[in-house]
């Protein structure tokens, strides 16, 4: 089964902060602007202020570490299908006016990489401001669509830029762009620059003196990006009941079966799953856990569209395959395979399942069809294998089978002049000739207390080498009847 998403981690102490925000919303930042029909829809880029200021503390907490847990949360609640870029400045060099670095160029939403990015920064230099702008301008310039830019940032350029005037220039030119500014902890100096920049982009300037102001700032930023998004509900189901399964939704017309990387994935629970997901065609596979062989159903070309849900239903209606593997009566060490049932003259056979069989014996799920089911003894020599062939199962049904082994043991031991020596033993089928043509069964050393062979019952041959004597003299004993339950010893004496 493939690999899984990891889940976002919850911070007390930031809840706090998210609580007062809510609570004084309306007072502490203007009211949310009116986006027009033109603002971009699922184009971001985050521009994040990483230069030493934002080493200093707001209510006992580094900013930078605030900016970062507001830019996770956000990264996490944006749809799959969104398309997000990364760039920061100032957290590679303490007095580097060039430091600034695309982390991620706006591309399909990663969320665990874009965090891992997010997550890495330490504050350490200046605030070239301008040239970030300027960064992401260059990847915006072949782009149809329209983009929204996002700037946080603690404080002015500090690198003799002007970022209110490229700002003015990028948009003349004709590069289509939205760019919003959270000025986070800022004094009035600080605030001017910052809020023309916001103007001259033609989008709005929030002013965030706190975590729970930097989180609702971003969050209306944001806003007609999410809100652009649909649903995808995607539910699993075995007999009418949840099953254990995963989702990994897809760019439609990929192909499922070979290692593509996913836009979304996570495990189904029990009432569901409810995917964000940009306005767009996907493909859906859902993985059944629980059944043999993880069967999975695709969805293919699933159309999203904003503010709609649409709901795909994963039926895996089986049954039950439980199997046993005795040996005179007892439970035997033994494994089974089982097979989907093919023609005779079939080269090969898909394998569903196989694993060793506990002492209570061993339920497998598997979708209807007909299968072939082989059990292996591993306790006795050579490893007898039994046969069942076309095995039906039906949903909701469930087939035993029982594999029933018989055997005995042989105890063999070597002695010259009544004391062990160095020995071995070959076990073969009675009445088979011929060193290449005798069918051998077991071969083994042979220890100063002898050895214990498992058998299936039958009759076999026994040879036994000494391997002391420079001739490695045998001693041979044909047609040893081996029966259930019963234990036959022969000693080699020389």
């Amino acid at each position: 089964m493939p690999s899984h998403p990891s889940t976002r981690t919850h911070r007390p102490t930031l809840g706090v902060f998210f609580c007062t925000a809510l609570l004084v919303l309306t007072q502490a930042l203007a009211p949310r602007p009116a986006w027009s029909a033109t603002d971009p829809g699922g184009n971001l880029v985050f521009i994040l202020d990483a230069s030493g200021s934002m080493s200093a503390k707001v209510q006992g907490q580094p900013k930078i570490q605030i900016a970062k847990t507001v830019l996770t949360d956000l990264i996490a609640d944006l749809p799959a299908g969104t398309q997000v870029g990364l760039v920061a400045y100032g957290h590679r060099q303490k007095d580097d006016c060039q430091d600034v670095e695309e982390l991620a160029t706006l591309g399909p939403l990663d969320k665990k990489t874009l965090t891992a990015k997010l997550q890495a920064l330490a504050p350490k230099g200046k605030t070239p401001i301008t040239d970030s702008v300027r960064m992401v301008a260059e990847g915006l310039k072949t782009r149809e669509d329209a983009t929204t830019i996002v700037l946080v940032s603690d404080g002015e350029e500090t690198c003799n830029g002007d970022p209110c005037a490229l700002v003015k220039e990028l948009k003349a030119s004709g590069i289509k762009f939205v760019m919003h500014v959270v000025g986070f902890d800022v004094a009035e100096k600080e605030k001017a620059q910052l809020a023309c920049i916001a103007a001259a982009g033609g989008g709005t300037y929030f002013t965030a003196k706190n975590a729970g102001e930097l989180a609702s700032a971003a969050k209306r930023i944001a806003a007609p990006t999410t809100d652009s998004g649909g649903r995808l509900k995607v539910t699993a189901l075995r007999n009418g009941k949840p099953v254990g399964a995963y989702y990994q939704v897809f760019k439609s017309g990929q192909d499922l079966d070979t290692d593509k990387e996913s836009l979304a994935s996570n495990p189904i629970g029990d009432d569901g799953e409810t995917i964000k997901l940009a306005p767009g065609v996907y493909d859906l596979k859902i993985t059944n856990q629980e059944d043999a062989g993880n069967p999975a159903q695709t969805f293919s070309a699933i159309h999203v569209e904003a503010g709609k849900v649409v709901e795909k239903i994963a039926d895996f209606s089986g049954g039950n395959l439980k199997v046993k593997a005795l040996r005179n009566g007892r439970p035997a060490g033994a494994a089974y395979q089982v097979f989907k049932s093919a023609p005779a003259d079939a080269e090969e056979r898909e394998s569903v399942a196989a694993n060793p069989i506990g002492d209570e014996g061993e339920t497998i799920k598997l979708l209807p069809g007909s299968y072939d089911l082989e059990i292996t003894d591993y306790e006795d020599a050579g490893n007898p294998l039994l046969k069942f062939p076309g095995i039906v199962i039906k949903a909701g049904k469930t087939v035993q089978q029982i594999a029933e082994f018989s055997g005995g043991s042989l105890r063999v031991k070597v002695r010259k002049g009544g004391k062990p020596v160095g020995g071995w033993y070959d076990v073969f089928k009675a009445g088979s000739t011929g060193d290449e043509e005798r069918q051998s069964v077991a071969s083994n050393p042979i220890g100063d207390d002898g050895e214990t062979i498992k058998l299936p019952a039958g009759t076999y041959d026994l040879d036994i080498k000494n391997m002391d004597d420079a001739a490695n003299p045998v001693a041979h004993f044909p047609g040893i009847v081996i029966e259930a339950g019963r234990v036959v010893e022969r000693s080699g004496e020389f």
